[in-house]
């Protein structure tokens, strides 16, 4: 999980960032920040990329500051559902 490290989905192809969460979890994130629906700040942390996710008030502040917000790819994908594990 390389900070300069874009991978591929393996479900759709899509470009995507493997980011490590605050509790350790990966996370893939779509890698071009989303103006309208972003929530997850993401950042590079030695070779690492992390990201956090922005609670909605906040996000709708920081997107209204142009702060770049990413979606997480279980968003976008076509198959996400299949992919993301329950909390």
């Amino acid at each position: 999980m390389s900070a300069n490290h874009l991978d591929q989905c393996r479900s759709c192809r899509a470009p995507i960032y493997w980011c490590v969460t605050d509790k350790g979890k990966p996370m893939p994130v779509d890698p071009h920040p989303d103006r309208v629906r972003g929530n997850v700040s993401i950042y590079p942390d030695g070779g690492t990329m992390r990201a956090v996710v922005v609670p909605k008030a906040k996000a709708a502040a920081m997107r209204a500051q142009n702060q770049n917000l990413h979606l997480a790819h279980f968003t976008t994908c076509p198959q996400g559902r299949t992919w993301k594990k329950n909390r």
